[in-house]
């Protein structure tokens, strides 16, 4: 039976399926709201704070407390036990109104779920996350406050792109429950006069945003270059007498290791270095401009950078362009740890690694990058590199492809190649695979370094001192895919005790192999057959079909046989084949694929209960002992 087509209204739902990229699920769901989105919204960062009481009020209406605590590496969390929602404290105005919408579209979409499970909680994940996020777009672009920080996965990766799978009933019963969702919540913010649409609040906006425009400070980037020399100089004048030089001490940095990179310390006065620089004869549109100082609510300059560490962040030419600032241990729980410098004309985040100047003679020479977290770490793995390996790490934003061009003018990473250092938790784990993706169309030689649970660089180096970490680097390098794999395969849990578990492992991580460089196909093809417990020509299939598709849809240049050909199996039976192919991409359909599959390999139960995927006969234990983790 044919799936119905959309209705000329909702065309772009048809485009996006067909065509899925990062933002089309964003065009779409505003042009799905259009009603609620006449005009193009102009910000209005006053709406913010009003945003938050009305929020926080529909929460209550609902039955859940909202307050600002820890939330590990969330941004919000809501758990339905004591019925509580959480927002981390150090968010700012905007960001907790966003976090908030989105905790606010589980509340109202997924509490049926939170019932179901044994945590009483969501797991933000798949079309769960879709939908929670989407509600926090919508809401975010109604208050005309900024929405680029949301971003959405790929429209074919949660709806699928199978004609069987119906994706396009998938977008539309998705779309409909949002916009309902999002409904709710925007007649409660219209209730609070935060309606943007008002033609006298455009008005009033666009107003504001061109005397804003005009008022704008501005300089150029000789004296954008020139200031911050100027600031660096002041900050080394202050370090000497702060707590700077002990803290970076305890953390392996001896002095002359601190003078080498420049560390300096930003006074706590309100505007210490305001007032060194205006003494300099820089004006405040130079030193507003830099970044270095910004506006208070009373109107009056006063410091970016309070209370910190300080090191410079260099431009590839070794012109100072920026500042990251560490806070001190003990401080309120509300500042950020880290804070960077703002965009400038001299300073993209996305563009400048932490470090990179500073080793580029070790690169030039041959050195193998290791892209870490945070500065400081990336300090740590290039002292005790000793000329082998040298840390790099990207400022308040994650690795960017751009990065790793500036990574690449430097080092010859098709050599020597890069390996990763992230912190041994779900959040690394995440920019690890984020940083596979991103390495694979560079080089063939991708590791990740395996480090000890609840350690970083600096932490081990601070512990152990530099030949330890040094012995970590050596002897704890594996292939970064092998992580990407296992990560993926591990998001499924105890699923992975079922048929359709399996399969849902194996559609999920079958693309991600296929789109690995060829070299690393045919051992991650064997790893998976293994941690699956998969007949090895069934996960063969899989990866197959997904190389196909991504080559279809213009993701992976076409490459020879030489990926396909080292694997050299033979093509499962068609069985087989269709049961893996039409695995879903949920658990939608995973009770008839699995069904399927049990038919196509005529499984038993084990003794332990599980079916034996990988003979097909009971009580072989081939496949478990092969396992790879």
């Amino acid at each position: 039976m044919r799936e119905e087509q959309l209705p000329a209204a909702t065309a772009p739902a048809a485009s996006t399926a067909a065509n899925p990229k990062n933002q089309d699920w964003a065009v779409w769901l505003r042009h799905a709201n259009r009603r609620r989105f006449p005009v193009e919204l102009v910000p209005v960062p006053q709406n913010a704070e009003t945003a938050w009481t009305a929020l926080t009020h529909l929460a209550r209406r609902r039955g859940f407390t909202v307050e600002r605590a820890n939330c590990a590496d969330a941004d919000g969390f809501t758990t339905w036990r004591n019925r509580n929602i959480r927002i981390r404290p150090d968010a700012t105005s905007a960001q907790a109104v966003t976090a908030l919408a989105h905790q606010l579209g589980h509340v109202l979409l997924h509490t049926d779920i939170a019932q179901l499970e044994p945590s009483r909680t969501v797991p933000c994940t798949g079309t769960r996350k879709v939908e929670a996020d989407s509600v926090a777009y919508l809401t975010t672009a109604y208050l005309g406050l900024d929405t680029t920080a949301i971003t959405f996965p790929d429209v074919y990766s949660w709806a699928g792109h199978d004609p069987r799978a119906r994706p396009i009933t998938t977008i539309k019963t998705v779309t409909t429950r949002i916009l309902t969702a999002t409904t709710a919540i925007t007649a409660l913010l219209d209730a609070a006069d935060l309606n943007p649409r008002h033609p006298a609040a455009v008005v009033s906006a666009a107003t504001q945003g061109n005397a804003d425009q005009q008022a704008k400070p501005s300089a150029s980037v000789e004296e954008l270059v020139h200031v911050h020399d100027t600031a660096a100089q002041f900050f080394r004048s202050q370090v000497s007498a702060s707590w700077v030089p002990g803290y970076l001490a305890v953390r392996g940095m001896a002095a002359d290791i601190q003078d080498h990179w420049q560390a300096g310390h930003a006074s706590a006065a309100w505007d210490a270095l305001t007032t060194h620089l205006r003494a300099a004869g820089y004006s405040d549109s130079v030193i507003e401009t830099a970044g270095l100082a910004r506006r208070s609510s009373r109107g009056t300059l006063i410091d970016t950078f309070r209370d910190r560490a300080m090191l410079p962040i260099r431009s590839p030419e070794g012109t100072i362009i920026a500042f990251i600032g560490r806070a001190p241990d003990g401080a309120d729980p509300r500042i950020p740890k880290y804070l960077n410098s703002p965009t400038t004309s001299i300073y993209h985040k996305k563009d400048v690694l932490f470090g990179l100047w500073e080793a580029r003679q070790a690169l030039a020479s041959g050195a193998q990058p290791v892209i870490v977290e945070g500065p400081i770490d990336a300090i740590a793995i290039t002292i005790a590199g000793q000329g082998g390996y040298a840390g790099v790490a990207p400022c308040g934003v994650a690795l960017t492809d751009r990065h790793l061009t500036a990574l690449s003018n430097v080092a010859d990473v098709r050599t020597v190649g890069v390996a990763v250092a992230f912190d041994p938790d779900e959040a690394g784990q995440r920019a690890a695979v984020h940083a596979c993706h991103l390495l694979a169309p560079l080089t063939d030689n991708m590791a990740a370094v395996k480090l000890p649970p609840g350690h970083d660089p600096a932490r081990i180096l601070a512990s152990s001192g530099p030949t330890a970490l040094a012995d970590v680097l050596a002897s704890q390098m594996h292939p970064l895919p092998d992580l990407v794999v296992n990560a993926t395969v591990h998001h499924w849990g105890s699923r992975l005790r079922y048929p359709e578990g399996q399969l849902g492992a194996l559609r999920e991580a079958a693309p991600l192999i296929a789109a690995l460089p060829p070299a690393h196909v045919a051992r991650q093809v064997h790893r998976l057959s293994a941690l699956l417990r998969l007949r090895h020509p069934v996960v063969t299939e899989a990866v197959t079909d997904a190389l196909t598709q991504l080559v279809a849809d213009g993701l992976l240049p076409r490459r020879d046989n030489s990926a396909t050909d080292s694997v050299q199996l033979r093509r499962p039976p068609p069985s087989i084949t269709a049961a893996c192919r039409d695995s879903p991409h949920g658990l939608s359909n995973g009770i008839g694929q699995a069904a399927a599959l049990r038919h196509a390999q005529r499984l038993k139960p084990t003794r332990s209960g599980q079916p034996d995927l990988q003979s097909g006969q009971p009580g072989d234990r081939s496949a478990s002992s092969r396992r790879s983790r």
